[in-house]
């Protein structure tokens, strides 16, 4: 025989339980993006961060000893990757060096892998460093199994085709919120 007092106290932590999940989520996901608060065609200041980075299986610093130009290319890679975010953005937002800016995006490369494709973690945020954005992993997409070129051309060919992807990324949220 079944316990009915039993059977209803479970059914009211299922309950509970349930409504608790379903309220977390609800409140983390209105919390989660926010970039409907920046107005179309903002200035949107961008910092790259590659120092925690693993590129091509070595630290920045090591890579930086092993490929010579890294230092001087470096530039380039930012900027390429930049114009790939803009390109795919049409002027929605404008993301550059603007320091004055109150909305910092902010790209923190994990890894580059063999064939330069550029994985890393993105976050908007407001100048009272409320995250408005936020992604993980973001790169280029499906990797060839071999590409020509130098080790930093295929690094900024990457660069570019990862910018594209985060600005289709970008885009796509700005615009469905």
């Amino acid at each position: 025989m079944i316990d009915m007092k039993n059977a209803l106290t479970l059914n009211y932590k299922f309950i509970i339980l349930t409504l608790f999940c379903f309220c977390s989520i609800v409140l983390s996901a209105q919390n989660e993006y926010k970039l409907s608060s920046i107005k179309p065609g903002s200035k949107i200041n961008y910092v790259i961060d590659f120092s925690h980075s693993i590129i091509m299986g070595l630290s920045e610093t090591d890579f930086a000893n092993y490929e010579k130009d890294w230092n001087k290319d470096k530039f380039s890679i930012i900027t390429k990757f930049q114009k790939g975010i803009n390109n795919k953005l049409d002027g929605l937002l404008n993301i550059g060096t603007y320091m004055d800016s109150p909305y910092t995006l902010m790209v923190t490369v994990k890894n580059i892998s063999d064939v330069g494709n550029i994985f890393c973690d993105v976050t908007i945020t407001d100048d009272n460093g409320q995250i408005l954005f936020a992604v993980k992993n973001v790169n280029g997409g499906a990797e060839p199994p071999f590409l020509p070129g130098t080790k930093l051309a295929k690094i900024k060919i990457w660069a570019s085709l990862t910018g594209r992807s985060l600005g289709g990324i970008l885009k796509s949220e700005y615009l469905d919120q």
